[in-house]
């Protein structure tokens, strides 16, 4: 933001590439009859699809689900491209993508609050809640120290997403802010949690399933990111996170994402610490 913000730079560039997460089945038939169900995209909803792929797959012998990441923009594409059979979004759907794939269906699995985490260092310091104002300020660069939201005399270490990002693209829509304000770098959910428990005076947001005890998150217009706030509508940055389909599902695609909106699969989203729409 106009040059006021300290960046990763070490992690610029290092999670561009799909990190990929391919689950293979324990049972395959001998025959090599195997259905194959392809799923990609968004950080935030990977873990939600690894664990539920490794639990699917363990019990349909004649199915195989693959998981990979790549960000929401991927998953987005991969449907447009027909180069998946899934893709996750931790973002609405645009309209420009929608007329490149008319026939797109949305499948909501789980909620989620978009979780603002600081370092332990300014948590403790008396930094533990701050108003939708102020986190706007500071991503856009109107407010540079932490003395400025009552924290410690030292420079704010903002942390930012990739502009692929669904996470990022939602902050951004939430707040208000243009999303060209804000000079991502390639960091997914994983690596801002790691950043902002690594360092001193960081500020960043993750999905509920990444806040930690170093990285704590913080109370936004005093609630904070939990199920409950949530649900009741209080926390103010929350979002859907979704699978995409070309078309409504069929087949082993249909089997995957029922299993996933099923009672087990709701339990799986909770487990990780998301919020389950179903179930």
């Amino acid at each position: 933001m106009q040059g006021k913000k300290k960046r990763n730079m070490a992690a610029l560039g290092v999670l561009a590439l799909m990190v990929t997460a391919t689950l293979f089945m324990t049972g395959c038939t001998d025959n090599g009859d195997v259905q194959e169900v392809s799923v990609v995209g968004s950080s935030t909803n990977l873990p939600i699809a690894q664990m539920a792929a490794e639990e699917f797959n363990r019990e349909h012998e004649n199915i195989r689900v693959s998981v990979a990441g790549g960000g929401s923009g991927y998953g987005i594409n991969a449907i447009i491209e027909g180069t998946a059979d899934i893709g996750m979004a931790s973002r609405d759907i645009r309209p420009a993508e929608i007329e490149k794939v008319p026939n797109v269906v949305e499948h909501t699995v789980a909620r989620d609050g978009l979780a603002v985490v600081v370092s332990k260092t300014v948590y403790d310091a008396g930094v533990t809640d701050l108003t939708t104002d102020q986190v706007r300020d500071i991503y856009s660069g109107a407010i540079t120290n932490w003395k400025d939201v009552g924290g410690p005399d030292e420079d704010i270490y903002v942390v930012e997403r990739a502009d692929t990002s669904g996470t990022y693209g939602t902050f951004m829509e939430l707040l208000g802010l243009d999303e060209t304000a804000a000079h991502s770098t390639q960091l997914e959910n994983s690596d801002v949690a790691r950043t902002v428990s690594t360092a001193d005076y960081a500020i960043g947001y993750v999905g509920m399933g990444y806040i930690g005890t170093n990285n704590p998150a913080v109370a936004l217009d005093g609630y904070m990111p939990t199920m409950e706030n949530v649900l009741a509508g209080n926390y103010p940055l929350q979002r859907g996170l979704h699978f995409y389909t070309d078309g409504q599902p069929t087949g082993a695609v249909k089997e995957f994402i029922d299993f996933l909106m099923s009672t087990r699969g709701q339990e799986i989203v909770a487990e990780i610490g998301f919020i389950p729409v179903s179930g």
